[in-house]
This record gives C-alpha cells, structure tokens and sequence, in this order.
C-alpha cells in the first residue's frame, strides 16, 4: 500500500471518529439543555456548588474547549489535500524570507 493509500484510508476512518463524536456532542448537549437553571449565589460564588452545577461546567468546559475544538482539526485532517498542502508550505516559506 502506497502512502497515499494510506493517507485515504485514514482519512475515511476520521470521517467514522467525527461521526461518532458528533453523536457525544448530541448528547451532552442534551444533558446540559435539560438541567434547570443554578442559583445566583452559586452563579456568583456566594454558595458552594452543588453537583448538578459543577457536572454541568465540566460538560460545558469540555463541549467548548475539548470536544469541538477536536472535531474541527479531524475534520481538517479528514479533507487536507496535498494542493492544500503545498499553498501553506509556499505561504509559510514566504513569511519567513520575509
């Protein structure tokens, strides 16, 4: 197997990772939609959290900064091309003589 071939048959197989990782986002999303509002004590720190409230950050913290984020570069990953490939390189190296 060449080394594109490879590269083709990854890229398929990250198209079934982001398949799957949309659907973990379905759900998580759903889990925080369907939780009832914190107080504005806690909300302000003025009472410690209670579980609902920290479970609820720690979905959203890895909604915004780990899930998504990840699903993005996969999918960059899923549609690079070696034309894409080649532009950046041309940009980059024009940047440094610059």
């Amino acid at each position: 197997m060449t080394r594109k071939e490879y590269a083709a048959r990854a890229q398929r197989g990250l198209w079934r990772v982001v398949g799957i990782l949309h659907s973990v986002e379905d759900v998580l999303a759903e889990l925080v939609e369907g939780m009832p509002d914190s107080s504005p004590e806690m909300l302000e720190y003025r009472r410690p959290y209670d579980v609902m409230l920290e479970v609820e950050g720690e979905i959203r913290c890895v909604l915004g900064d780990d899930l998504r984020p990840m699903i993005a570069r996969l999918k960059q990953a899923a549609t690079v091309n070696r034309r894409n490939l080649v532009k950046h390189w041309e940009e980059t190296k024009k940047k440094r003589l610059n």
